[in-house]
């Protein structure tokens, strides 16, 4: 089973969520930290994307060659 944690599209899901949370809340101080939430969500789908890219097949095949 694939780790969510290295799963971009877990972390924009969740982000999403998130800022669908935040569209139903009144409390303004309570919306600001939902927003922030989904902020730190895309920051995990950027980190995730990257380690998805540094770890690519035709990465690993190029490095052994260094």
């Amino acid at each position: 089973m694939p780790s969510l944690w290295n799963d971009p599209e877990h972390w924009r899901s969740r982000a999403e969520e998130a800022r669908a949370t935040a569209d139903q809340m009144h409390d303004l101080d309570s919306k600001r930290v939902m927003l922030g939430i989904a902020e730190g969500y895309d920051e995990l789908a950027a980190r995730a994307e990257a380690r998805k890219q540094s770890f690519a097949p035709a990465d690993r095949a190029a490095r052994r060659h260094l």
